[in-house]
C-alpha cells in the first residue's frame, strides 16, 4: 500500500489527544490517524494486517498452557516462551516479526534456546537440522525456503502471501509454532525412551502437518 503526504487541518485538542493515544500504543501520530481512518473507511492497512495476524498468534498463546507471552517492544513483533522437556527446563523463545514494507516476505520466525548446557545446545542443533529437512521435504516448494542457523537459534522467512487473509495467516503461524513445539518435545522425549528420536519426531511432524502450515 503506497503512501503520500497530505495536508489536513485538525483542532489542537484533537491532535493532543491523538498524540497521547499514539504514545500509549507505541505508534506515531501519522500511523494512528492512518489506522483510524482506514478502519472508518473499511480499508486494510499494513499495520492493521500485522495486528490481526499477531492477534491470532496471541490468542493461541492464551489458550495453550505451555506458552507464555513475553513483552513485545514493537507492534510488528510477538514473542512467546516455552520449554524443552529437560531436567534443567531451559527456556525456548519463539519470536514472530512481520515486515510492513517488504513484498518478498511476510516476516521472520525465530526459535531461540538459551542454555549453558553444551550437550543440550548440540542436541538442539541436531533437531534444527532435522526440522529444516522435514520442511524442505514436505512443505509446498520446500526447496525455496530460507533459514539461518546458529548456536541455539533457528530463523526462517515466512513467505509473502497477499492472497491469504490475516486470519488465515495468523492461524497458520500459530499452528506452525504449536507443531514445532510438539515435534520438539517428542524428539527430546524420545532421546531416553528407547526410541529413535528422529523417527519419533518425523512421525509427529507428518501426523500434525496441515496444508495452511505447509504453505508458510
Amino acid at each position: 500500500m503506497s503512501k503520500s503526504v497530505y495536508s489536513v487541518v485538525l483542532s489542537d485538542e484533537v491532535v493532543a489527544a491523538i498524540d497521547r493515544l499514539a504514545a500509549s500504543e507505541g505508534t506515531s501520530r501519522s500511523g494512528l490517524i492512518d489506522r483510524v481512518l482506514a478502519q472508518y473507511a473499511g480499508c486494510d492497512t499494513p499495520a492493521q494486517r500485522m495486528s490481526d495476524i499477531l492477534g491470532c498468534v496471541e490468542q493461541m498463546a492464551g489458550i495453550e498452557q505451555q506458552f507464555r507471552l513475553l513483552f513485545n517492544p514493537s507492534a510488528a513483533l510477538l514473542q512467546l516462551k516455552s520449554a524443552v522437556p529437560d531436567e534443567y527446563n531451559p527456556a525456548v523463545k519463539y519470536a514472530v516479526e512481520l515486515y510492513p514494507d517488504r513484498a518478498d516476505a511476510l516476516g521472520e520466525l525465530r526459535v531461540t534456546l538459551r542454555s549453558q548446557s553444551r550437550p543440550l545446545l548440540e542436541e538442539m542443533g541436531r533437531f534444527f537440522l532435522l526440522w529444516t529437512d522435514l520442511e524442505e521435504r514436505f512443505f509446498v516448494d520446500g526447496a525455496f525456503l530460507r533459514y539461518q542457523l546458529g548456536e541455539g537459534r533457528l530463523a526462517r522467512l515466512l513467505r509473502a502471501a497477499p492472497e491469504r487473509s490475516s486470519e488465515e495467516l495468523g492461524g497458520a503461524i500459530a499452528e506452525y509454532i504449536k507443531l514445532f513445539d510438539r515435534v520438539m518435545r517428542r524428539y527430546f522425549g524420545a532421546l531416553d525412551g528407547g526410541q529413535r528420536a528422529a523417527q519419533a519426531a518425523a512421525k509427529c511432524f507428518a501426523d500434525g502437518l496441515s496444508d495452511p502450515v505447509a504453505r508458510l
